[in-house]
Formats: C-alpha cells, sequence, structure tokens
C-alpha cells in the first residue's frame, strides 16, 4: 500500500499538525521519514522524504526557509513538517511559495513531543512498506523506541545534532535522564557480533531495563554492532553504577555467548559531549587491548594515565622521539633475532634495577650484564645517566600505544 501526504494529515488530525499549505500535494508518495537540524540539508534530502524539524537552525531566517521548501521541491520530496516555536513571527511568503509549489507544509504542535509526532509516522511507513492497511490508532513500542533511541544517538554521535536546546528538547522527549548524563559502555568481543546484536537486541534492552528498575535507576539502553550504551543520571552512586556495570556484563554473556566488558565514563554536562565521551570510551576498549587487562567492569577516570599515553603516542613528534631512542634496539633485535628492547623494557619496569631485572628474565648476571653493554653501545649512552634513563622510561611507557 501507497502511503501519501494525505494519510499523513490524517495520522496528525488528533492535534500533532495542520497541513497550513501546498494542500495541492496531499497525492506526493511519502516513502520515509528524517529529522534534520542542519541549516543546509542539500546532502540529506531525497525523494519521497518527510522532513521533520523544528527549524531551530533556521530560526527567524526567512530566506533559509524558502530554500529549504525550495531544495525539498525540486528533489521531489513529500513534505515539510516544522515547529514554529523558534520563529517570532512565521513568514506568510513561506506559505505562498508552498502553495505555488503545491508543496506540502505542515506547523506542528510547539506543544506536542517528537515521540508522539515520529512513532505513528513510523509505523505508517513501516505498514505501507509491508502492504498493511495504514491504521490510524498507533501504540508506542519497546521496538519503535528502542528504533529512535538509536536514531537520536547517531544523530549525537555524528554531530547531526548541534544545539544543546535541541538536543535537550529530543531526549526529553523520549524521555532520556536529564544532563548531566554517564555512559556505561558494554563491548561485546566477538567476531560476528552484528547479526546476533540485531537478532538479541530486544532481549538486552529487556535485561538493562530490569537491571535499571532493580536499582532504581532512570535510563536507557542502545544497542549498536558491537556493543550496548546504557545512558544513566550522573547523580547515580559508583558503588550503584559499578554493581548495575557488572550485572549487565554478566546479563550481556549470557544473552550473546561472548566475553564482555564494561567501561563506565566520567560526567557529561549535556548532550553535545556524549560524541567526545564515546570516542574516550572507545579509546579505553583499545587500552584495554593493548595491556592485555583482565577487569570486566572500569571507570574511565582510572585509566586516565593510560590515556594519556595514547594520545601522547599519535603525536609525531612523540613517534620521532620513540624512534630515535628505541629505533636502533629494534633494528638490532631483527637483523640479529636478540631481545636487547625487551631487556631494557624489564629493566626500567625494575626501576633500574640490574638484579631484578636478571631474575624476572630468567637471565645470569653476566648475560645480563652483556646485554645492558651491547644496549649502551648501540644507543650511545649509559643507563646510570639518570637523565638517559628517564627518556628511555618514557619512551617504552608510550612505545606500546603507537598505533
Amino acid at each position: 500500500m501507497t502511503l501519501r501526504v494525505k494519510d499523513i494529515e490524517k495520522i496528525w488530525s488528533n492535534g500533532c499538525a495542520s497541513l497550513v499549505a501546498g494542500k495541492g500535494g496531499v497525492e506526493r508518495i511519502v516513502d520515509t521519514y528524517d529529522m534534520m537540524e542542519q541549516p543546509d540539508v542539500k546532502q540529506w534530502v531525497r525523494k519521497h522524504l518527510l522532513l521533520i524539524t523544528t527549524g531551530y537552525a533556521i530560526r527567524n531566517d526567512k530566506e533559509a526557509l524558502l530554500n529549504l521548501i525550495r531544495t525539498l521541491d525540486e528533489a521531489n520530496a513529500s513534505a515539510l513538517a516544522i515547529k514554529t516555536r523558534f520563529f517570532d513571527d512565521f513568514p506568510k511568503e513561506a506559505l505562498e511559495l508552498a502553495d505555488k509549489l503545491n508543496f506540502p507544509l505542515f506547523l506542528l504542535n510547539n506543544n506536542t513531543g517528537f515521540i508522539e509526532i515520529v512513532f505513528p509516522i513510523m509505523v505508517a511507513i513501516v505498514e505501507a512498506k509491508n502492504h498493511m492497511q495504514i491504521d490510524t490508532r498507533y501504540q508506542m513500542t519497546r521496538h519503535n523506541k528502542s528504533e529512535l533511541d538509536e536514531k537520536l544517538f547517531t544523530d549525537l554521535l555524528t554531530g547531526k545534532l548541534t544545539q544543546e536546546e535541541e538536543a535537550e528538547y529530543r531526549t526529553s522527549s523520549l524521555q532520556w535522564p536529564a544532563a548531566p548524563t554517564r555512559l556505561i559502555l558494554i563491548h561485546l568481543n566477538k567476531e560476528k557480533p552484528s547479526v546476533l546484536l540485531e537478532m538479541d537486541s530486544r532481549r538486552q534492552n529487556q535485561a538493562a531495563s530490569r537491571i535499571f528498575a532493580k536499582h532504581h535507576i532512570h535510563g536507557v539502553s542502545i544497542c549498536r554492532k558491537d556493543s550496548c550504551i546504557c545512558i544513566l543520571p550522573a547523580d547515580t552512586p559508583e558503588q550503584i553504577l559499578e554493581k548495575a556495570a557488572a550485572e549487565l556484563v554478566e546479563k550481556t554473556q549470557e544473552i550473546h555467548s561472548c566475553q564482555t566488558f564494561a567501561i563506565i565514563s566520567d560526567h557529561l554536562k549535556d548532550y553535545l559531549d556524549l560524541a567526545e565521551t564515546y570516542n574516550r570510551l572507545k579509546e579505553c576498549l583499545l587500552i584495554r587491548q593493548i595491556k592485555k587487562a583482565r577487569w570486566n567492569v572500569c571507570f574511565l577516570q582510572d585509566l586516565q594515565f593510560d590515556l594519556i599515553l595514547l594520545h601522547l603516542a599519535g603525536q609525531e613528534e612523540s613517534r620521532n622521539f620513540i624512534q630515535k631512542k628505541l629505533g636502533p634496539l629494534e633494528q638490532y633485535d631483527r637483523t640479529h633475532d636478540s631481545h636487547l628492547l625487551e631487556t631494557l623494557e624489564t629493566l626500567i619496569q625494575k626501576k633500574g634495577s640490574r638484579k631484578l631485572a636478571a631474575e624476572a628474565l630468567f637471565l645470569h648476571r653476566n648475560t645480563m650484564a652483556h646485554r645492558l653493554d651491547k644496549i649502551e653501545e648501540i644507543l650511545h649512552i649509559s643507563l646510570d645517566d639518570p637523565e638517559q634513563f628517564t627518556q628511555l622510561d618514557f619512551a617504552c611507557s608510550v612505545r606500546p600505544y603507537i598505533q
């Protein structure tokens, strides 16, 4: 069954929106919808698209609104649905242009949340694509809510949302915890997690909801290809956070039959910080792999030093310094199948104690002395020089984090 603008008008006839202009285009097909808050949406506009927006990005900009209508019409989009709250006076020129182009223009109810606006549209599109009869009795389901949660998370992650007020409005509409918040990243360490996660995401979200309820936490969970992200209030006690994370890890392992672990973020002052915080959590996954750590739950704040080393390793100046200090040893080891770099790293780990380093490497003291002499010869330094030793310590500390 084909979904058309006239069907959208019927769906929103409960007070969500009014078709105020472009009524000559009610036969336009609606194939998909999107929610955008960008001043220039041209690259994302496509045929048969219903665009839903607050208009924040073009607030009080008449020309931008007129250009948006023209852009949508040229792309043979379906309609524009916009709130008027960010316009002191909604331009009558926009109504006139929509009528002239027969391009449907809806004005959304400023007091209606996006859940009420979007869910019935989503259901109608799905029903139409599956050749089902369009039903005007739309109800929110967990599956629909999960899709909108994932879309909002993606919009925040990709920078599609740039205004704090709009982020606050949309997160509130989906009943996400009010900022400030914290994230728990639950990582699935599996070769092919995407198929499993798609099959079991509903079970994952249900399990998370039960754990939140058990600990009296108002949270939301979003399933992605290789992870589950939980968003929780920042004032949740750390002891409760850690306990809930451990239970999430245990339940996730049970659902997906794979090794799982969780990282708990610092505070996000607002949702526009989500992308930066999420990327730092992803960096922590790399740190866990580099250090071959075995923890199941960890706070990001406990990995601050490792994050600093990881960022230093990404700098060209640091890489050049490490190559200068340790490159000759790496080259010598490759050529002679020796273990001089390992010996130096062990000596540094043992705070310069040759005796303890030899014991850790199971070497006779004479063999150890010979290796250290060779290191000094190759690097043209003295290991007894505190400054040189400190520089080598730094180079060895940063080196594992170079990717």
